[in-house]
């Protein structure tokens, strides 16, 4: 990476607040990182640091500086990403913000064929909420975010790539594991495992939940888990039923440690959606994995297309009124 050396330590020393941990981050002594945040002071004529016996935080002015240093590294990513088709590919760094289930469990599935294709990218992953990646895409700290959440902001461009559904799962053992679907006012009947009081997965549950004539005090939500895959290890234990993105349980869908039911008026489904800064598409490996992103959002779209022509001509099977090509073509 082309970097202001000073400026690299100033960045890190500023990020981390703590003087060991950034020697430690940089491979360097801590009087080493001490010597470059003073000289940078001493050339800007201005204190960046306040430091309280161990305590250090940022000036005013430090903390200008920091946003400032944020951008320029964002810019020298982009001047090294456009100077790849001159064989310029070495250094190329790429910092991404996605929300949780993104992170963990799609983004590990997307990722291979862009480090292919750029065998020297260094790829930096913050996980988050969706206000806490936006707030890291406008402070440079990334140049791209993935998000779960809906998000209305002028300042930044945000394109939906795909859905995801918020599954009900259950005990394999469990007695509705062979109902077809239930209703949301079934759902009182048992001990329910949520996401934390105001997460987003939370309350796209409960506005299901109140569209269909439940209110959030009916529900036993005796356990809150801030974690997905809490949610399923306590499903697979027993403690309840529970509502996970349906990308979090494929893999205890596939070994048969939960079942999904499905939902009358359902399913519940939620946004996944790219976020940029304003401006135009960029290049190199953030513009390749957008397009990675759009590619897989097309295909998903055509499979959901495909499960439900099947499933609607199945109906028409059962009722007796499915055309014989259309039978033997596509439900056979």
């Amino acid at each position: 990476m082309i970097e202001n050396f000073k400026l690299k330590v100033f960045r890190v020393v500023a990020e981390m607040l703590n003087y060991r941990r950034a020697a430690e981050e940089l491979h360097l002594t801590q009087p080493a990182v001490t010597a470059q945040v003073r000289s940078l002071e001493e050339s800007l004529g201005i204190a960046l640091f306040n430091r309280i016996g161990r305590e250090t935080t940022l000036t005013p002015a430090g903390a200008t500086l920091l946003q400032y240093v944020r951008r320029i590294e964002a810019i020298t990513s982009d001047a090294i990403a456009a100077l790849a088709p001159f064989g310029a590919l070495e250094g190329v760094e790429l910092s991404i913000g996605a929300s949780h289930t993104i992170a963990v469990h799609l983004l590990p599935k997307l990722l291979p064929s862009l480090m292919h294709d750029w065998p020297t990218l260094r790829i930096h992953i913050m996980g988050g909420s969706t206000n806490e990646v936006l707030q890291a895409l406008t402070t440079h700290q990334i140049s791209l975010a993935l998000i779960e959440a809906p998000a209305h902001r002028p300042d930044l461009k945000i394109e939906v790539f795909g859905e995801d559904e918020l599954a009900l799962i259950v005990k394999p053992d469990h007695r509705w594991a062979k109902k077809s679907t239930v209703n949301a006012a079934e759902l009182v009947q048992e001990r329910i495992l949520l996401r934390e009081v105001g997460s987003g997965m939370r309350q796209f549950v409960e506005g299901y939940l109140e569209r269909n004539g439940v209110l959030r005090q009916q529900l036993r939500t005796l356990i809150d888990i801030n974690s997905t895959e809490g949610i399923i290890a306590a499903v697979e234990a027993g403690l309840g039923i529970g509502f996970v993105p349906y990308l979090a349980a494929e893999k205890a869908l596939k070994v048969g440690s939960v079942k999904v039911v499905r939902l009358d008026n359902g399913p519940i489904q939620r946004e996944l959606s790219i976020a940029l800064l304003n401006g135009p598409d960029p290049r190199g490996p953030v513009g390749q994995l957008l397009e990675i992103f759009r590619k897989y959002g097309a295909a998903e779209r055509q499979r959901q297309e495909k499960i439900q022509k099947n499933g609607e001509l199945r109906k028409l099977v059962v009722m007796g009124n499915a055309p014989a090509e259309d039978h033997q073509g596509a439900v056979s």
